[in-house]
């Protein structure tokens, strides 16, 4: 499975980069630099001292425009020579909340409690457009942050993560077929199932300059109550970030998704009308290129901001295409 070998992947890279040797004289601690943290795209990537929290807020907003059936361009029209409607367009935003404890020095518990909206532009076969939409609570992310090695130049966690079935996986709106209408796959909120989210963390520290990687995977753990399962899917991240002062750091980050097709099919879709609701027309993977800049404001306050677009994406079957990612920020230690 693609998952696993990403998490193997990242366990010989972070073995090759760890220094072994604990002696840490001369060496700057890490706290209060503005690259302490990851890019603020990164979930999971760092750990808090014995007793210390933090509370969050994260806004995520990404656009699709276009079709690609596996890296190619196709028109609505020729998918409309097979399916009666097709996507167009699609919008998809979301506001996080998240909180994070640590109970020792070794351990740093986090939840994320997400609102997602989603916007979804369709043309049928007789020219006419619609939009449907949804919104709501997504699925809630609970984590556990295990530290396994850690000095002044190089730490390494390991995350273990599951994620609730809190968002909904019966929004229904408006379409040309009746005022009341589940909405395909691309367009519910949540997995409907317990998903498992194992992952490895490490980062890296030098005078001015810091990196990391990170391979994070979700693990569906069966069908949920319409009869289906998402795709198991494999997240990759690494990064690099300079200083520019006590205040302001910079990032290039490399994120690469891959993610499989839904096993089952809810049954109130007919995969006959539209690509979305074909559930073997859901796997692909894109990699995408990110640049963040990160604040540290003093009094554990900080902002951060990242943005950044597709650079490869492939897709089974007619899927909308990614033009670009936008996340930002707030983070408040005590």
């Amino acid at each position: 499975m693609r998952l696993y070998a990403l998490l193997f992947v990242l366990l010989l890279f972070t073995s090759a980069l760890a220094d072994h040797d604990h002696d840490t004289t001369g060496e700057e601690s890490t706290a209060g630099r503005p690259d302490s943290h990851a890019p603020i795209g990164v979930m999971g990537d760092h750990m808090h001292k014995e007793g210390e929290w933090m509370v969050s807020y994260r806004f995520r907003y990404m656009h699709m425009d276009g079709l690609l059936n596996g890296s190619n361009s196709v028109s609505s029209q020729q998918v409309l020579n097979r399916y009666m409607v097709s996507p167009t367009e699609m919008s998809m935003s979301g506001h996080m909340l998240g909180l994070m404890y640590a109970p020792s020095d070794n351990v740093t518990v986090s939840l994320m409690l997400p609102y997602m909206n989603k916007s979804m532009k369709h043309v049928t076969r007789r020219g006419t457009g619609f939009t449907t939409d949804s919104s709501g609570l997504g699925d809630i992310k609970a984590s556990a942050l295990i530290r396994l090695f850690e000095n002044e130049k190089h730490k390494l966690h390991f995350n273990a993560g599951v994620s609730l079935p809190t968002g909904t996986i019966d929004a229904r709106d408006a379409t040309p077929m009746g005022p009341n209408q589940v909405l395909p796959y691309p367009m519910q909120l949540g997995s409907g199932t317990f998903d498992l989210m194992p992952g490895m963390t490490y980062t890296g520290f030098a005078e001015n300059w810091s990196w990391g990687a990170q391979a994070i995977g979700t693990i569906r753990t069966g069908s949920n109550k319409r009869g289906y399962k998402l795709g198991d899917m494999g997240d990759f991240s690494l990064w690099g970030a300079h200083r520019w002062n006590s205040n302001v750091s910079t990032s290039l980050r490399l994120n690469g998704t891959t993610w499989d097709n839904i096993s089952g099919a809810d049954s109130r879709l007919n995969p006959n009308v539209i690509p979305t609701a074909d559930p073997n027309l859901r796997a692909g993977s894109r990699l995408d290129v990110l640049l963040g800049i990160n604040g540290d404001f003093g009094n554990g306050h900080r902002l951060a901001i990242e943005g950044g677009l597709p650079v490869a994406q492939s897709y089974d079957g007619p899927q909308l295409e990614t033009d670009f990612i936008v996340t930002a920020g707030w983070q408040f230690s005590f």
